[in-house]
């Protein structure tokens, strides 16, 4: 992790002290204002050739591997789904 050192406010250095986890707390608010991304992507499983899609993740980024929903064997990435 890096670190972002910024300055509070009396008021607001209150308000930070009363969260369990500030940082974690910051982290969630900066991503909420990430614009969701609709990029879906096709992944085939090794085993039994299920095709299932997944939406990519924000927090995330796109994962190589899934567990197959049919069999629960490994998918892997096939493509981006173009929609």
């Amino acid at each position: 992790m890096r670190q972002k050192i910024i300055s509070l406010s009396l008021d607001t250095y209150e308000l930070a002290s009363k969260k369990v986890n500030f940082s974690a707390w910051v982290r969630r608010k900066l991503l909420e204002e990430v614009e969701r991304v609709s990029t879906w992507y096709a992944y085939e499983c090794t085993h039994c050739k299920y095709m299932s899609n997944y939406q990519k993740s924000s927090v995330q980024g796109v994962m190589k591997v899934r567990d197959c929903h049919e069999c629960g064997k490994t998918a892997m990435l096939h493509h981006e789904v173009i929609e």
